[in-house]
Formats: structure tokens, sequence, C-alpha cells
């Protein structure tokens, strides 16, 4: 495989000539061929991080799913309380008001 590295530096001869170019429209192609191999490469990074994550766990993750989990791991959601019944209603109290203070 490719190193990261080597790969950086191609992004930066790309960038290098298309500076260099004359017409607006190739280096506008040559730019847009260098963000293609930057988003490779940060794609490529994310998979590998999260591939090291997974394997490093104990808890079984299907292959599909290792980069979105790693990507999107979430908390459990929080219970809503269950809602008072009627003998609770009883014991309801109401809030207090605030005082108004008039100067």
């Amino acid at each position: 495989m490719v190193s990261t590295k080597y790969l950086l530096d191609h992004i930066e001869a790309l960038l290098r000539l298309s500076h260099e170019a004359k017409d607006r429209a190739i280096s506008a192609k040559i730019q847009e061929m260098a963000d293609e191999l930057r988003i490779l490469i940060s794609v490529a990074d994310v998979t590998d991080f999260a591939a090291t994550l997974s394997s490093a766990s104990s808890v079984a993750v299907p292959v599909s799913n290792e980069f979105v989990t790693a990507l999107y791991e979430t908390k459990p959601k929080r219970r809503r309380r269950a809602k008072e019944s009627a003998s609770d209603a009883s014991s309801f109290k109401p809030k207090r008001a605030k005082k108004r203070i008039d100067k």
C-alpha cells in the first residue's frame, strides 16, 4: 500500500503545478484533482482508524458497519418518567408564584 506521506507529496506537486498553469480552466481542474485525492486520503485514514478501534474493542461489530459505528457511536437514550396516575393527581402541588416587587 502507498504511504500517506507519499500521496501528500503528490498533492503538493499538483497544487504547485496548478499555480504554474497559465490557463485558468487547467489550473482549476488540477486543483480539483488535488482536492479529490486529499478526500480519498482522508477517508482511507478514517477507515483505517475505525478498523483499528474495532479490532481493539471486544464488542463484535458487523464488518459493514464498523466505519459508521466508529463515527456515530451513540449513548443510550434516556427513558421518560411514567405518567402520573389518578391517585398521584391528588398529591399535586402547584408551583409557587413569584412575588412582584414594585418600585
